[in-house]
This record gives structure tokens, sequence and C-alpha cells, in this order.
């Protein structure tokens, strides 16, 4: 038994210092992600973890920062923390890491009352569409769209000039996991089916 565990054990250690390397290969040297602010982490493109999201084969690399951000970061509020384990799963469900995203979405449900802008049904169709389940997910569509725009909702900029808004956020990306029915998150996501 000893002479089969060591080598078990030398392969396991190689294994875990590869993906060491690999996961180091897609952070820019000498930049403190922790260091960053919550919006440049997570608002920004091409900062913080989405800088490290855009390269390839780094979905993994870019879980794992926002994971240890959010643990370092203690006084983080609920609000924020649950943006960055929605973000931490998609990184999960780009690469096929279903089982995690999907513990990681049922995380960001929030309040029904706080709901205005029809979250929770994203969140159901999300998780429908990785679990392969078509009537949950047509279902969960239906009532994303029946959501209706709060009248007093008028989107800013930060100088203050208005902004539009698709409506109901998100129908477009749940309509695409319908078009996509079958295919992975990856493809859902980032691609247009038909």
């Amino acid at each position: 038994m000893r002479k089969f565990l060591l080598p078990l054990l030398i392969s396991l250690v190689t294994f875990n210092a590869q993906a060491a390397d690999e996961a180091e290969a897609c952070l820019t040297p000498d930049t403190d992600y922790l260091a960053m602010e919550f919006n440049a982490f997570d608002q920004t493109q091409e900062q913080g973890w989405r800088e490290v999201a855009d390269r390839e084969g780094c979905e993994l690399a870019a879980a794992d920062l926002i994971k240890t951000y959010y643990t370092e970061h203690s006084d983080l509020s609920e609000g924020r923390l649950g943006v960055l384990r929605w973000h931490e799963g998609q990184m999960r469900a780009e690469a096929g890491q279903y089982e995690q995203a999907v513990a990681l979405f049922n995380q960001t449900y929030k309040d029904p009352e706080n709901d205005s802008f029809g979250w929770n049904y994203y969140v159901t169709a999300t998780i429908a569409f990785i679990e392969k389940d078509k009537e949950k997910l047509l279902e969960a569509r239906e009532l994303l769209a029946a959501v209706e725009k709060p009248s007093s909702l008028n989107m800013t900029d930060a100088d203050g000039n208005p902004v539009e808004m698709r409506w109901p956020p998100n129908l477009h990306i749940v309509d695409n996991y319908v078009a996509c029915f079958g295919k992975t998150y990856l493809e859902a996501y980032s691609t247009q089916c038909e």
C-alpha cells in the first residue's frame, strides 16, 4: 500500500504545482488584484477579474481570484458579495464546473420584495439551462418577460447622462438560453444560437 501512496502523492503535488503555475500565468505580474477597490476589481472592463477572464483558458483562474477577493474582503455588503458570487459562478460555468456554479448562483437570490428587475427569474432560468430543465427555463423566461419597468426608473451614467437599458434586464440572455438549449453555458452566453 505504501508503494502505491508515494507515487500518488508525488503526482498530486506535481498536478497542484502545475495548476498553480497555469493560474499564475493568467495573472498580470505586479498587479495587486486584492488591493483593488470593488468597482475597479469587479465593474471595470479590462481590469480586475475581467482582465484575467479575457485570457484564453483562464476562466478558473478568474473564478479563484474572485473567490479570494471576497474571502479577503470580509467588509463587503451583501449586495456586492452576491455580485461577486454570481461572477465566480459564471466563470465556473464557462469552465464546465456546473455543480459549483449552480451552488454559487443559488446564493444570489434576492428577497422577492427587493427584486423589481426580475433578478430571481434570471437566476432560475440560468440554473434551469445548466440543469437542462427546459420546462423550468421557459417558465422563468415568461415570468421575466412579464416584469414591468418601474415608472420611476431613470438610469444615468456617472456624469448624469441618460442611459438606455434593455427591459427587462437579462431577457436577451435568457432568450439565448432557450435558443441554445442543450449547448454549453459558454456557448449560450457568448454566441447567438438559432
